[in-house]
């Protein structure tokens, strides 16, 4: 569903890592840096749900540690973002009205429309949306089929996730709208971060996380999978992830993150 670049121009790239929670700094990156990156949270604070070092999220809660996938410490994330310039491009998905899912994620979630290309002879419209320019941002790609209204959306999908300053105020603007409220407006079960998850026109799930001001909103992809070992592997060794603060956050509450902004930035 999402597709990766080889190497572009851009500064860093991912880095799949799980850190202690605990606050502490990267000496790697510069203080001026971070500041511009994160509008000056320059400290570390990473959540519980990622693993400690050497054990993973999915052996904390309960799956034997042989199944447990090796991690790298921070300051190794910081070194292989000097070193690779692979990011994930897009995410793509079916919808059944274009028109209205553009119109409700420009509204509701402040996204841009960036392109959109109709290819009458293989009959379907994509349309790109995001909080930037491709060249420098994940984006959606939403693809209209013609004359297919509805789809099954399946099991194996989760949520998108999108940084808001105010999590209260992005739902009531969604409901004003007529959007979908699957949970209301509060603290993770366990932590402190407020969230609330909607649904899209197409029964796309979203979660909602209140951060700070963010260079990419567009922050996580939730997937399910049948064997996470496997899973992450994959995402390592065949793909690797970029920086574009991005997650790929699978099954047993792991998280498979990209990047230092998202170690950095997921509170």
């Amino acid at each position: 569903m999402a597709r990766l670049l080889s190497p572009l121009p851009i500064t860093a790239v991912a880095a799949v890592a799980a850190v202690s929670p605990s606050r502490f700094r990267i000496p790697a990156v510069s203080v001026a840096r971070r500041q511009a990156l994160f509008g000056g949270r320059v400290g570390l604070r990473v959540p519980a749900r990622l693993s400690t070092r050497g054990v993973s999220a999915g052996a904390e809660a309960g799956v034997p540690a042989a199944r447990a996938a090796a991690v790298i410490s921070p300051e190794e994330a910081v070194e292989w973002v000097k070193k690779d310039r692979r990011r994930l491009l897009h995410v793509v998905y079916r919808v059944g009205d274009l028109d209205k899912t553009i119109k409700f994620y420009t509204e509701c979630l402040g996204m841009k429309l960036l392109r959109r290309r109709d290819i009458p002879e293989e009959r379907y419209t994509n349309a790109f949306l995001g909080y930037g320019p491709e060249d420098s941002h994940f984006v959606a790609e939403l693809t209209y089929n013609y004359g297919v209204e509805s789809y099954d959306i399946g099991s194996g999908f989760g949520h998108f996730g999108i940084a808001v300053e105010d999590v209260e105020k992005t739902v009531e603007l969604i409901k004003a709208k007529g959007g979908t409220v699957t949970r209301e407006p509060g603290p993770v079960k366990g932590g402190k971060s407020v969230i609330a998850f909607i649904e899209d026109p197409d029964g796309y799930k979203f979660e909602l996380i209140e951060r700070g001001p963010t260079p990419e909103p567009l922050c996580q992809v939730m997937l399910r999978v049948g064997d996470l070992d496997r899973a992450i592997s994959f995402y390592e060794k065949v793909t690797f992830l970029a920086w574009t603060g991005i997650s790929i956050e699978v099954s047993h509450f792991c998280s498979v993150c990209c990047g230092e902004l998202l170690i950095c930035d997921i509170i």
